[in-house]
């Protein structure tokens, strides 16, 4: 808690305020994105032996599950479409906000882009959350170990997660 309060101070008055912006602009998706956020440490937790805040398989999972389930629960508010690009909004102000190496910042924004794109395949079907993060499960099992981004571009499609 400590260091989410050391992070949040060392914001500065702009990022801040885009933060806090863009929150309130859609009050009603505040509790599903607090929600998914919860719920994809949680399921990332449960199924990797691994730390999700490292640079392994699990942080690979996590921020694509993390896009999945806000945009999963983002939906029961607003339409599918709006979902997937306040998942995105809402992940990229992050992304923005907490800077990584260039490296990591790139695969978060990769990973991420793939949960969006595997909950918009898989709406339609009507798929429950769980069998929706069973399925991501079954994708992060062909995770991509990288270790130049360079080679982002030959994974598009894939999970990928900085190869030690």
């Amino acid at each position: 808690m400590k260091k989410i309060f050391n992070t949040l101070r060392n914001l500065t008055f702009s990022f801040t305020w885009k933060m806090f912006s863009g929150l309130i602009s859609r009050p009603l998706l505040l509790i599903p994105t607090i929600w998914g956020t919860v719920e994809s440490i949680l399921f990332s937790e449960v199924n990797f032996h691994e730390s999700h805040g490292g640079r392994g398989v699990a942080n690979a999972f996590r921020h694509a599950a993390w896009n999945l389930l806000i945009a999963k629960n983002s939906s029961l508010f607003t339409s599918r479409e709006k979902a997937v690009e306040w998942a995105k909004y809402i992940t990229d102000l992050h992304e923005e906000c907490f800077p990584n190496e260039s490296f990591d910042h790139e695969m978060d924004l990769h990973n991420n882009r793939i949960g969006r794109e595997i909950f918009e395949e898989l709406a339609p079907q009507k798929l429950s959350k769980k069998e929706m993060i069973a399925e991501l499960i079954y994708k992060s099992e062909s995770a991509v170990g990288l270790t130049d981004e360079k080679e982002f571009t030959k994974y598009l499609n894939e999970l990928v997660y900085f190869a030690e």
